[in-house]
């Protein structure tokens, strides 16, 4: 028998199934060894999947979902490489001690009558959300198109998918229950639209949206701000109020992506928290903030009422695979077999899986990984010259940024899926030391930190800590020590640039209004911040024109949507009195070249634009396209969080680049 275990073992189908390989080889040696009656969940857990001694089985499914990895992969090897093989080894279901046989081959899994199918997005759209309505007729999903962002309804029987007017910024649509209506987010609100036309309308004020849900009495639960419990309001209107409460004994930070069981009252919803291990899938009533813990995890779940055949399911990701495991809806209790349904699905760590289901259990999910990034130097055609640093999945968020150091030779990231903490963190990657990766700042911090910027020696990092409510700017030395305090104010704060001598910072913020985005600056030395710009529109992402070494900063490049859409400007500085538009068909993401003579920017359609400028006397180039960038302006906050950078010689750029295209196809899976 261990020679044949050895043939499994060595064979193409667990050739890249380290897991798989490391559970079969313990469980066949142990029974082999006369120790069947030590293949326990408990065991497996530790010796076998690094679990430590505290391992609960009731909200850590690990050993269920490899146990049926491992089924399946058996079921893979006998129909391919081992269909002639004399031996068997089986591990049935409902246990981990395997079964031996000889010549007659045991009972494999039943592969489901399942048919896949798959939905593409409209020509040149980039799907970003999507959700299937409640009568699995129509599919509702945000998408990328023409520098814009916007909510697209398609019938499921129709090639054809039509954009909704008015919903230009929507993110992470729901449905109303009975599939005519859609609530979604955009900058500062809740909206709902009605699909068979009509004008939006406000619901809510919002932050940042983090998912809804909508039952059949008229009551939506959502997450209004970044950090915080769950609300509630009537769809009709009205005050929110909580309908959860964070958990402080197990450090949680915020609650999201709601979706309600059969009754209509319960609700399931992700738990994250600050510490690592402790993020969950949790049930929560309208009727009363109680709640229970099902399932430890990382992303979002759903619930389907009728599954494959099954009667009550949990959907969630486990180690990248999205699994169903029994759930009694009544009793809240898991039960049974985990079975895997996608072996790989994208999700983004701390925030919502791409996966949605209707009402009748039609599946819907976006396959692949988000792990599949890499810092890479291309020149000015945008073909790539070389790659640094390991491979990432810092942009799974659309909200992460990074700054290139003055030298070149570090990257600071502001990082939104660290795997220790749901709260936003700073790393470095440093070139210098063999593109070695480390974390600025503390995973256990009790606030968010955003936005690295470099000072001009590349010595020390600005950035800011804190949440909508208010955060501090503060500065700290790249080597280590305290940090200091620049501005301790109301209102959330976001870096963009420390002028070459030393003396301004200038960062993004909403106050006072909490409407709009303002461009503000503080001197470090005294610390005085002020409104630079200030009007009735989003304006921000202030960079200070290169000049020589500690010469005060005569002119800013930056961002405002005044015309009604992202244009880049020039303007005086400090007296804000002159400017010129350099942008003529929109751009965001401004940054200069280290000599102050050309600008570069993104353009709508992701190409990054080059610009001669010489302010002093007002002489502009005509905008130059270099090549296509891959980056988009999803939202407003896309218009400031930095994602490229300029090399020192205006010749290379630093982009974090897929390592192979993502599938931008959403998969159907049909069960019956």
């Amino acid at each position: 028998m261990r020679a044949q275990l050895n043939r499994i073992l060595t064979s193409r189908t667990f050739l890249d199934a380290e897991r798989a390989s490391s559970l079969l080889r313990f469980i066949v040696e142990r029974a082999l060894n006369g120790g069947a009656s030590e293949i326990k969940e408990s065991v497996i857990a530790v010796e076998v999947l690094g679990r430590n001694s505290s391992f609960d089985s009731k909200t850590d499914p690990i050993v269920r979902v490899e146990a049926a990895r491992l089924r399946n992969r058996l079921r893979d090897y006998y129909e391919r490489d081992g269909g002639a093989d004399d031996m068997f080894i089986c591990v049935p279901k409902g246990g981990y001690v395997p079964e031996f046989s000889e010549r007659q081959r045991p009972a494999l899994l039943p592969k489901a009558d399942v048919l896949r199918l798959s939905l593409l997005p409209p020509k040149s759209a980039v799907f970003d959300s999507f959700v299937v309505a409640p009568d699995a007729r129509k599919i509702a999903f945000t998408a990328y198109l023409n520098g814009k962002m916007m909510l697209w309804v398609r019938d499921l029987d129709s090639l054809d998918a039509k954009p909704l007017p008015g919903t230009e910024s929507a993110a992470m649509p729901f449905w109303s229950p009975d599939s005519r209506s859609i609530a979604f987010f955009t900058p500062f609100k809740l909206k709902i639209i009605q699909i068979s036309g009509g004008p939006c309308r406000d619901l809510a004020d919002v932050i940042v949206g983090k998912g809804g849900a909508w039952n059949r009495d008229g009551i939506i639960v959502f997450c209004p701000r970044p950090v915080g419990p769950l609300h509630q309001i009537p769809a009709g209107g009205g005050t929110p109020r909580p309908v959860t409460s964070l958990d402080t004994t197990r450090a949680e930070i915020f609650h999201g992506f709601p979706q309600f069981l059969p009754d209509g009252r319960r609700f399931l919803y992700f738990a994250a928290c600050s510490r690592p291990g402790e993020s969950s899938i949790k049930v929560g009533s309208v009727d009363s903030d109680v709640s229970k813990v099902l399932v430890a995890a990382e992303t979002s779940a759903l619930f389907a009422p009728v599954f494959g055949g099954r009667s009550g399911c949990l959907l969630f990701v486990c180690h990248r695979s999205l699994v169903a495991q029994p759930l009694d809806p009544e009793t809240l209790e898991l039960r049974g077999e985990a079975e895997v349904i996608a072996a790989e699905v994208r999700y983004r760590r701390w925030g919502q899986a791409s996966v949605s289901l209707s009402g009748d259990g039609l599946l819907l999910y976006c396959s692949g990984t988000n792990e599949n990034h890499q810092f890479t130097w291309v020149d000015r055609q945008g073909t790539p010259v070389s790659t640094v640093g390991p491979g990432n999945s810092f942009s799974s968020s659309p909200h992460y940024s990074f700054n290139l150091s003055p030298d070149d030779q570090r990257v600071a990231i502001h990082r939104h899926e660290d795997p220790d903490t749901a709260l936003a963190t700073i790393w470095v990657m440093d070139m210098s030391r063999g593109d070695m990766l480390w974390r600025f700042t503390d995973p256990g911090a009790p606030q968010a930190e955003f936005c690295p910027v470099w000072s001009s020696n590349g010595e020390e990092l600005v950035f800011s800590a804190g949440d909508d409510r208010g955060m501090r700017v503060l500065s700290r030395c790249i080597r280590g020590g305290g940090a200091s305090v620049l501005v301790d104010t109301k209102g959330p704060k976001f870096p963009t640039d420390w002028s070459g001598d030393g003396r301004f910072v200038a960062y993004n913020s909403q106050e006072p209004d909490y409407r709009y985005q303002h461009a503000w600056v503080v001197s470090p030395s005294p610390a005085r911040p002020y409104p630079f710009l200030e009007h009735a529109h989003h304006e921000g992402s202030v960079r200070f024109r290169p000049l020589a070494a500690r010469s005060a900063p005569r002119w800013v490049a930056y961002t405002s949507d005044e015309t009604g859409r992202f244009e880049i400007y020039i303007r005086s500085f400090p007296d804000p009195g002159h400017k010129w538009r350099i942008s003529r068909e929109g751009g965001f993401m401004p940054q200069w070249g280290r000599d102050g003579q050309q600008l570069f920017y993104v353009a709508p359609d992701g190409t990054l634009i080059a610009v001669a400028v010489n302010p002093d006397a007002a002489e502009f180039g005509n905008p130059d396209k270099l090549f296509e960038t891959g980056l988009h302006l999803h939202s407003y906050s896309s218009s400031w969080m930095n994602q490229y950078g300029v090399g020192m010689d205006g010749q290379r750029f630093l982009f974090n680049y897929p390592v192979e295209p993502s599938s931008e196809v959403i998969t159907a899976v049909i069960r019956r």
